[in-house]
C-alpha cells in the first residue's frame, strides 16, 4: 500500500505518508546492528568498522544449521529465560580481531587456514557482549528490544552438531553483517541467530501466561543464586598407587589392587584441575556411599580473642598463677593492704652503735709473716 494510490482517501494517504516517515526514522534491528557495530569497534577495539551488507531475516532451526560453514568460529549465545543463540564468526574476521588486539593495526593477508580455538573465541566475545547490549538499547520496539536483550557470549562449539544439539526453537531470526574492517584492509561476515520471541502484549511483557507465572514465582536471581546452582564435578582420591607401565597396560576389568596400609578410609577431594580442595573420611550412610568433609577449626584461620568465643576455642582452661600479690591476708606472702603508719619506727630515733671499737687495718700482719706451704703434699701424687 502506497501514499500515492489514487483509490484512497486523502485522510488515508496523510496516514499511510505518516506511518512511512514514522518507520523510516525508527531504529530497527537492522540500523541499530548497523549503528551499534561502529560504535562498538572503536570503543571495545579502538578501530574503525562498518557494515557494509546487513540482512536479517527468519530461518527454520534446520535452515540455520545448515548455514554454518565448519572453518568458522561457531559460538553458542547465553540468553534470557534460557534461550540459547548462537554465532559464526568467519576466519577473515577473526584473524582481523585478533591482530588489532595484539599488534594495533590490521593486515590484508588473511594467512593460512587453521582450526579455531578457545583463545579466538575468547578474543572475539568482547565484541559479542558489547554488540547485543548497545543494540538492544537502540532499537525501539519492545519486541525488538525482547529479541536482543540479554544475551552474551556463552561457549565455543567444535562443529555445527554441537551447535544445532544446543538450538532448541523452531524458529530463529538470523542477523548476517558483512563488516569492513581497517578502512578496507579486511572484510568478513558475522552471523547471529537469536531464538525468536511473541509478540509482546501490554500487560505481559511479551510473556505468555505460564512464563508470566513462573518468572513472578522465581523471583529476581542474582549472581549468587546462580552460582549456587552450577554443578561441580570433585574426585574422591583413595591413595596413590606406583606401577610399572606394563602392568598398567595389563590391568582388565576385574583385576584387584593392593592399597598401601594406613590410607584407608582417609581420602582426598580433588578438582578437576588437580588441586586439594580437602580431606574426608569415606564411610556408608543408609547403604549408601558417603563422605564425611573433615571441618577444620575456626580459629586456625581466624583467631578468636574475645571472652564469649572461648567455648570455640578449643583450648585447655589454665589457672592463673599467684604472685602473691593478691591482697589475700591469708597468704604469707601478702602484703597487708591497711599498714598503720604508726607502727613504723622514726628512722631520726635509731641509735646506731659506735665505730670507734674497730680494729684498725694497719694492725694486720704483713704477707711475708705468713706460713710457708711448701709442705703441702704434691697433687699430682696424691
Amino acid at each position: 500500500m502506497s501514499a500515492s494510490d489514487p483509490n484512497l482517501s486523502v485522510l488515508h494517504r496523510k496516514t499511510v505518508a505518516g506511518q512511512q516517515q514514522h518507520q523510516a526514522r525508527s531504529v530497527t534491528v537492522a540500523k541499530a546492528m548497523r549503528l551499534s557495530v561502529a560504535k562498538v569497534a572503536l570503543d571495545v577495539f579502538d578501530m574503525a568498522m562498518q557494515a557494509i551488507g546487513l540482512v536479517v531475516e527468519e530461518r527454520s532451526q534446520e535452515d540455520c544449521v545448515e548455514m554454518m560453514a565448519d572453518d568458522a568460529l561457531l559460538v553458542l549465545l547465553d540468553g534470557p529465560q534460557g534461550r540459547v543463540g548462537a554465532a559464526m564468526i568467519d576466519a577473515g574476521l577473526v584473524g582481523g580481531l585478533i591482530q588489532q588486539q595484539t599488534m594495533g593495526r590490521v593486515t590484508p593477508e588473511p594467512g593460512s587456514a587453521r582450526p579455531m580455538t578457545d583463545t579466538d573465541a575468547a578474543m572475539c566475545a568482547p565484541m559479542l557482549d558489547a554488540l547485543f547490549a548497545k543494540a538492544a538499547q537502540a532499537v525501539e520496539d519492545e519486541g525488538d528490544k525482547l529479541l536482543l536483550r540479554g544475551f552474551t557470549f556463552g561457549a565455543r562449539a567444535d562443529e555445527p552438531r554441537l551447535v544445532a544439539m544446543a538450538l532448541e526453537e523452531r524458529d530463529y531470526r538470523v542477523i548476517r553483517l558483512t563488516l569492513d574492517m581497517a578502512k578496507g584492509a579486511r572484510q568478513g561476515d558475522l552471523v547471529l541467530f537469536v531464538p525468536s520471541v511473541p509478540v509482546p502484549d501490554p500487560d505481559g511483557d511479551g510473556l505468555d501466561e505460564a512464563e508470566h507465572t513462573g518468572a513472578a514465582d522465581s523471583g529476581p536471581r542474582n549472581l549468587t543464586d546462580v552460582v549456587m546452582h552450577l554443578e561441580a564435578e570433585l574426585m574422591v582420591q583413595l591413595c596413590h598407587v606406583r606401577m610399572n607401565l606394563s602392568d598398567l597396560t595389563r590391568l582388565s576389568a576385574g583385576d584387584t589392587l593392593l592399597l598401601p596400609p594406613g590410607t584407608f578410609p582417609k581420602t582426598r577431594i580433588i578438582a578437576q584441575s588437580g588441586k586439594c580442595l580437602g580431606t574426608g573420611t569415606l564411610g556408608q550412610v543408609d547403604g549408601q556411599r558417603a563422605l564425611k568433609i573433615d571441618r577444620e577449626p575456626s580459629h586456625a584461620k581466624q583467631p578468636q580473642r574475645r571472652e564469649s568465643d572461648q567455648p570455640d576455642v578449643e583450648m585447655p582452661q589454665v589457672a592463673p598463677i599467684d604472685m602473691g600479690l593478691s591482697g589475700d591476708p591469708d597468704s604469707p606472702a601478702s602484703i597487708p593492704p591497711e599498714l598503720p603508719m604508726a607502727a613504723l619506727p622514726d628512722f631520726d630515733d635509731l641509735q646506731l652503735p659506735e665505730l670507734d671499737d674497730l680494729p684498725d687495718l694497719n694492725s694486720l700482719p704483713d704477707l711475708d709473716k705468713l706460713p710457708d706451704l711448701a709442705a703441702l703434699p704434691d697433687l699430682k701424687s696424691a
